[in-house]
């Protein structure tokens, strides 16, 4: 095995809503706090339009304005950083058409491919990451309380995903991992050290390592009421064991949080045994070996 001697860092992030969306900010404002940190690439990932009403996601009218706002910075920013055009893509069955006709024919370079909305089949559905108060009331309207369907729907639509996106032919990583326990503080809502929690975690682990599609570490949850990354740190061993590939998120909604607790993250990964993370190149993404001792510096070098 042969260590790139100047290689150079390799973390990215790749997880980012600006203006277009939820977040706050232009990207131009996230390139340049990128290149202030010393990151090696940025890619803008604005919420996916959808077919219906929804108040995070990006409109389908902005769509264009957010692809050419962002290939213009790209332009801008070539000598000094790559910066690379993504959508977080809000996965709900049956809008596989939806997904080809309005997101993929406009070219993309990746999607985060991440669940938000649950419900069973025939209802409408809704949002379980919303509120905590709408979350305990939903729970206790559907399911008197019992969040454990949620869970299992949550884990269902990750194994759907997993099997469904790479078949729309853009690059993409699993997003948030077990964000379904954002506001399971002290288990409150459901047992994580349960049987069932846990079979539910392998199929969808799973399915992700049968799809060849890597996670994300998603820093963000350090800053929600869980206070805890996502995945945690049981998830990400198992991932370690599967040889799942890994990269650092921030989730960032504005551009000071572009590298969030990103040194923390690289421990963890080292922590978890992660030995692959992903990075993106023009001609698509690269799995690159990273060592435990790099991992835990921060800002690991690649290793051939």
């Amino acid at each position: 095995m042969r260590t790139a001697q100047d290689s150079g860092p390799i973390i990215c992030s790749l997880h980012t809503h600006s203006r277009y969306c939820d977040g706050h900010g232009e990207i131009d404002e996230y390139v340049k706090e990128a290149i202030r940190v010393g990151l090696a690439a940025f890619g803008a990932s604005g919420h996916a339009p959808l077919p219906f009403a929804c108040a995070y996601a990006m409109p389908l009218s902005s769509l264009d304005a957010y692809r050419a706002d962002v290939r213009q910075v790209a332009a801008r920013y070539e000598n000094e950083l790559p910066v690379y055009l993504g959508l977080e893509l809000d996965y709900l069955p049956g809008l596989t058409d939806f997904y080809q006709g309005e997101l993929v024919a406009r070219g993309f370079d990746y999607f985060v491919a991440s669940v938000h909305y649950v419900g069973e089949p025939g209802t409408e559905p809704w949002t379980y990451d919303e509120s905590e108060d709408s979350f305990a009331r939903e729970i206790e309207r559907r399911h008197r309380g019992d969040a454990r369907p949620v869970v299992e729907d949550y884990y269902h639509r990750i194994c759907q995903m997993a099997d469904e996106v790479p078949r729309l032919g853009v690059p993409a990583f699993v997003g948030h991992l077990d964000r379904i326990a954002l506001w399971n503080r002290q288990d409150r809502y459901f047992p994580t050290d349960g049987a069932w929690y846990s079979q539910l975690v392998d199929e969808a682990l799973s399915a992700i390592q049968r799809a060849g599609l890597a996670i994300e570490l998603n820093t963000s949850g350090w800053a929600k009421p869980a206070a805890a990354p996502n995945p945690g740190l049981a998830i990400l061993r198992r991932c370690a064991e599967r040889e799942i590939p890994a990269l650092l998120s921030a989730d960032a909604h504005d551009p000071l949080n572009v590298a969030f607790r990103f040194a923390e993250g690289a421990q963890l990964l080292a922590e978890a045994g992660i030995r692959e993370l992903i990075v993106p190149r023009r001609d698509g993404w690269r799995r690159v070996s990273v060592t435990h001792d790099s991992l835990m510096s921060g800002t690991p070098n690649e290793v051939d």
